[in-house]
């Protein structure tokens, strides 16, 4: 494979689709989770469990990623991914209560969790200046799922149900399975002469941990203030827990990760700049919307083509990034101006009313999804393996996709809980200024009677001022995220500004 000159071929192709479908399904799925819980009749927390189960299977399976390669072969475990992953969304569509959906999620994690993995493996085939086409063609998959998703997911929802989310995946699934059919080898890109050894009990460790720590995050944005000690609990126990099981798997001459083999300072800061954007990029996709069709008021169809859209430049911005890396490969100038761009976005986001036009909104978008992306995390993609060995490349690679499954998590946790505390604290506030206003209120010469409140007090005023004081405490929670995002980039800035030298 290190042969071919061609500038694009099947294989890169499937690089591409692989790691789309990944990305595809769990945008939509965040994008319309409201729909998808009507469906099935999910309370919030029963919603949420099915995401702790989808991480906890995912984590898991991404770290066992290198074994079912050396035992299957990776064409076979690929194929056999994919099958996996298309029997979950079959399960999912046909779901019609909470097991059955929870079922079905489980069972696409444990598929698709090998996607993004096996896609960046694949580019270790190539050599030398063959390599680079093969390199961007994992950033152009989740470009190209993160703009399609939202908009996607807008019209599936609006047009036919929320089960279309998980139909359209199954003839993709297929396509995707015929194309890495003929295209992808069934060896490893480099054989490690050591194979990779599943021990159980490093394995139920694994496993427990992952998912109490899951978990607890998921059940932080229900139970943080009634049952805090729990939760306090279940996140140290999680600790214990992963701790045990890094502590079994680094003494072992056979792990299943060989961690001594690829740490270094580079590697763990990198992995950190990578924790950071995660959670940045879960956090705001999971405000964005809110903050646009219930803060706004934009409908959701439009939302969806604004998220999509704005993701679109991301084909241009990566690529001039990655040119810039090689030219300069120092990780300080690109880390200073994610940061700005993440700083702008929160300052301007912090800044809309009601009366903003969508151009600005598009703009501001821009800056998020097409400047502070790239720049985070492509520095992060360029910088963490530096140095590292191929022969544990994909360790390293599945350590840091682990990562990223709990910093999504913890990233959208985060994003409820401050939604749910600074919307309940204006909320209050409103209804507290709302009350003082009587009994002046629309009388003559003291203003307008915008909610009917004195010719119409009846249950239509009233509810048309509850979903006025609703709109406006939504609208200022998610610029009090915003203003915190802006800080938190300054905060982020700071750091780097003073941190030891990153070359």
């Amino acid at each position: 494979m290190s042969s071919r000159s061609a500038p694009f071929s099947l294989h890169h192709a499937s690089i591409v689709l692989v790691v789309f479908l990944e990305y595809l399904q769990t945008i939509m799925v965040s994008f319309a989770s409201s729909y998808i819980s009507g469906g099935i009749d999910a309370a919030p927390e029963e919603f949420s469990l099915a995401a702790a189960c989808y991480a906890t299977v995912a984590v898991v399976m991404i770290l066992a990623h290198r074994w079912l390669v050396q035992q299957l072969g990776y064409r076979r475990m690929l194929r056999l991914s994919l099958l996996t992953f298309g029997l979950g969304a079959l399960v999912c569509a046909l779901s019609d209560s909470v097991p059955v959906f929870v079922l079905g999620r489980m069972i696409q994690a444990s598929g698709g969790a090998a996607f993004f993995t096996a896609s960046r493996v694949q580019a270790l085939h190539y050599q030398g200046k063959n390599r680079v086409p093969a390199l961007l063609c994992l950033p152009a998959g989740i470009v190209l799922a993160s703009s399609i998703a939202p908009v996607l997911a807008a019209f599936l929802v609006n047009t036919f149900s929320w089960r279309a989310l998980f139909w359209v995946m199954l003839p993709l699934t297929i396509w995707v399975d015929q194309l890495v059919a003929c295209a992808v080898p069934d060896h490893e890109p480099v054989e490690n002469e050591q194979p990779d050894q599943l021990h159980p009990w490093g394995i139920l460790a694994l496993t427990l941990g992952v998912f109490v720590l899951q978990f607890v995050l998921e059940r932080s944005r229900f139970d943080l203030f009634d049952h805090s000690v729990p939760l306090y609990l279940g996140g140290v126990a999680a600790c214990v827990l992963l701790v045990t099981y890094l502590w079994h798997d680094w003494h072992r001459t056979t792990p299943l990760i060989s961690y001594a083999q690829f740490s270094s300072y580079r590697y763990w800061f990198g992995l950190c700049i990578y924790g950071f954007g995660y959670l940045v990029i879960s956090s705001s996709n999971y405000i964005l919307p809110v903050f646009m069709v219930q803060g706004l008021g934009f409908a959701v169809q439009t939302t969806g083509w604004m998220l999509g859209l704005s993701s679109l430049i991301g084909l241009l911005t990566v690529p001039l990034h990655f040119r810039l890396m090689m030219r300069w490969p120092f990780m300080r100038p690109y880390l200073m101006i994610s940061m700005v761009m993440l700083a702008l976005f929160g300052w301007l986001g912090s800044r809309f009313s009601q009366e903003v036009p969508l151009s600005a909104i598009g703009a501001v978008l821009l800056v998020l999804n097409g400047l502070f992306m790239p720049f985070a995390l492509g520095t992060a993609a360029a910088g963490t393996f530096r140095g590292i060995s191929e022969k544990v490349f994909t360790h390293a690679y599945q350590v840091k996709n682990s990562m990223r499954e709990v910093a999504n998590a913890t990233g959208v946790s985060i994003a409820t809980v401050l939604l749910q505390m600074r919307e309940s604290l204006h909320s209050s506030r409103l209804a507290e200024t709302t009350a003082s206003i009587q009994p002046g209120y629309g009388a003559s010469g003291n203003g307008p009677d915008p909610w009917g409140l004195l010719d119409h007090p009846g249950t239509a005023a009233l509810a048309r001022l509850a979903s006025e004081i609703s709109r406006q405490s939504v609208l200022m929670a998610c610029q009090d995220y915003f203003w915190g995002l802006c800080v938190l980039a300054l905060c982020a800035m700071l750091l780097v500004g003073v941190g030891r030298r990153l070359v």
